[in-house]
């Protein structure tokens, strides 16, 4: 019987935005504020919560893909779980989160969809040999993306392989990052 393992790595990339990546960075609090403006009591369940006020989020930002609903959604939730009912401190930095549904890796830059017909487009300064490795392993889905941080200047990405830990030593794409 094979056992296989999760390995979740995650790193920060310095990048370099395009402008409709600014401009998502510039609405998502402004989406997140907007979840939190609609919950009138600390929300029971997040697919609850979601699914309460979809619809006018949909209305409220109509071009936007429909991923921002459900990160912006999560990211509210999370903050009115923490908060245990208690006020939430104005949203002062520039994020965003970008589900691992829309986004690939393509010539080190993050490719995503934003609004209808729109595509934001983020260069990725790998610091490291073992950044660009993980970027060109990415790019040829060796890794699976998985939600990524997203701040004007850097943006955190967990990349996630399943591995058979017996046969480790074969496996030369793991070798390239040992080195």
């Amino acid at each position: 019987m094979i056992k296989l393992y999760k390995l979740t790595l995650s790193e920060i990339f310095t990048c370099k935005l395009d402008s409709e990546a600014y401009g998502l960075l510039n609405q998502y609090p402004n989406m997140v504020k907007w979840w939190i403006e609609q919950a009138k009591e600390s929300p029971v369940s997040f697919s609850g919560f979601r699914n309460q006020f979809y619809s006018a989020w949909k209305n409220a930002w109509s071009n936007y893909n429909s991923q921002h609903v459900q990160t912006s959604s999560l990211a509210a939730y999370n903050m009115l779980k923490l908060s245990k009912g208690q006020p939430i401190e104005e949203l002062k930095y520039s994020f965003a989160v970008i589900s691992p549904r829309i986004v690939k890796i393509e010539e080190e830059k993050l490719v995503f969809p934003t609004k209808q017909s729109k595509k934001a487009h983020i260069q990725l300064l790998p610091k490291s040999p073992t950044q660009k490795t993980l970027l060109e392993q990415a790019q040829n889905q060796y890794w699976q993306i998985g939600q990524i941080f997203l701040t004007p200047n850097w943006c955190t990405i967990p990349l996630t392989r399943y591995l058979d830990l017996t046969k480790e030593k074969e496996d030369a794409l793991i070798q390239q990052l040992r080195k």
